[in-house]
């Protein structure tokens, strides 16, 4: 089974092996009831949301965490996984990576971290949700900003 999603996630760099197992492509039912359930019941992309829910507070109220697209354009992958494992999240936590409501995956921190620049090929970014931690991140336009995540807005 190809592990890529058209637009946003793709393979290249090439991942290693143990990585694109542990990577679950959610289907679009799936995704929409963890996007529903973590991220927004109103809004089914990031650029849509209110700035009540989270994840428009997380822009809005802070100044970006780290700029990572510098990195990328240079293939200097290292200082942002080095951040991102910094925070002290077990590689093993649970991650879902959304792209908005119907496109989204299932997989393991440390993969992310690793292998971040796979994910950011959708310009417009992606929210990051570990369901058994507070912190979240939301990548967009080239910056990450990390926050406290909430319930999703009603």
């Amino acid at each position: 089974m190809k592990k890529e999603i058209e637009g946003v996630f793709y393979n290249d760099p090439e991942m290693p092996q143990t990585d694109l197992n542990k990577i679950n492509i959610l289907s679009k039912e799936s995704t929409s009831e963890k996007w529903t359930e973590y991220v927004s019941v109103a809004h089914r992309h990031f650029m849509e949301m209110e700035e009540e829910e989270w994840p428009s507070k997380i822009v809005a109220g802070n100044n970006a965490w780290y700029y990572w697209l510098e990195d990328w354009n240079k293939n200097n992958l290292n200082p942002f996984t080095f951040r991102l494992l910094g925070l002290g999240i077990p590689i093993n936590s649970a991650l879902y990576v959304f792209w908005m409501k119907e496109v989204g995956i299932r997989t393991e921190w440390g993969v992310f971290c690793n292998n971040w620049v796979n994910f950011l090929y959708e310009d417009e970014g992606c929210i990051l949700v570990l369901p058994e931690h507070e912190l979240a991140l939301v990548l967009t336009n080239g910056s990450a900003w990390l926050g406290k995540r909430s319930i999703a807005k009603t």
